[in-house]
């Protein structure tokens, strides 16, 4: 089996196809942004057999571990070298910066297949856990009005990618989003800039977003409300709800009929905004991480 590194667009296309013979949803999440950004490029490998792409794998920014194999293949036969490659990717990135980083790897809680690889390879299971949430589209849909003298609006594109990211990083005190991530989320082949929406003060300043879409791979009936936020100057006026009520009826007017949000076990806050949304819990996602010596 040949193996080699991330070169071109025509495997980028390789990959969307093996995902698409997936016999379920893919297990990577955000796959077309991610695949957009060059440091997730570099740190992408892929294995052929007989002239077709027979799994891949990366590792991301944050140190997790991403990975499709075409369902033909027994996973067995590739899992170990793609976790011991993630192991080598995690080595160099630890030498560069200093730091002691761990393999880090997720998976859906009714995931058996994947839960054997944590068991199997030595990764240990973290508290926090990704919670996803569901709303039909055809129950009623909630109005929440602006407050005085806000507006809603769609990002003005790439010109305002700074001030973008700048919002997001103030709304979840952290610099958990960067120019080029943003990037990678409004070159996505499925960004829809009119769905990409803010609320704007009177003055002019940004203090909420509410990022739509379509999911990956879906059929054009499941949309997205992720990711959200709010200024701290701006909170607890009512402006997330805002958003996402004209998100509602935007990806409605779009043909979808159930739209999904995802958040943290710690985010109390999403929890609560999901659950008045009438958003309800259907799944988690575990997370693990293997150290690395």
């Amino acid at each position: 089996m040949n193996t080699f590194l991330f070169a071109d667009e025509s495997h980028a296309e390789a990959m969307r196809a093996l995902i698409r013979c997936l016999p379920g949803p893919s297990s990577i999440a955000d796959f077309e942004e991610n695949i957009q950004m060059e440091s997730i490029r570099s740190n992408t490998r892929l294995w052929e057999q007989d002239g077709q792409l027979a799994a891949f794998a990366y590792v991301d920014d944050y140190n997790n571990l991403c990975y499709e194999i075409d369902p033909q293949i027994p996973p067995e036969t590739l899992e170990a070298e793609i976790v011991a490659w993630g192991v080598a990717c995690i080595q160099r990135r630890n030498a560069e910066t200093g730091e002691e980083g761990t393999l880090d790897f997720s998976c859906s809680a009714s995931d058996t297949q994947r839960m054997a690889l944590t068991r199997n390879y030595g990764f240990e299971e973290l508290e926090v856990r990704s919670l996803h949430y569901s709303r039909s589209l055809e129950d009623p849909l909630p109005d929440f009005p602006l407050a005085a003298g806000f507006t809603i609006r769609p990002a003005a594109g790439e010109p305002e990618v700074e001030a973008l990211v700048a919002l997001h990083c103030a709304a979840t005190g952290s610099d958990a989003m960067t120019v080029e991530e943003r990037l990678a989320i409004m070159r996505s082949p499925e960004y829809i800039p009119e769905l990409d929406l803010l609320a704007v003060a009177p003055n002019g300043d940004l203090a909420a977003y509410c990022v739509c879409g379509f999911e990956d791979g879906s059929d054009g009936t499941v949309g997205y409300t992720d990711p959200i936020g709010t200024h701290p100057q701006y909170q607890k006026l009512g402006l997330a709800k805002a958003l996402v009520a004209a998100a509602f009826k935007g990806l409605k007017a779009r043909g979808a009929v159930e739209v999904r949000v995802g958040t943290s076990s710690e985010n109390m806050r999403m929890q609560r905004l999901a659950e008045s949304l009438g958003f309800k819990l259907v799944s988690e996602r575990l997370w693990f991480a293997k150290p690395v010596s």
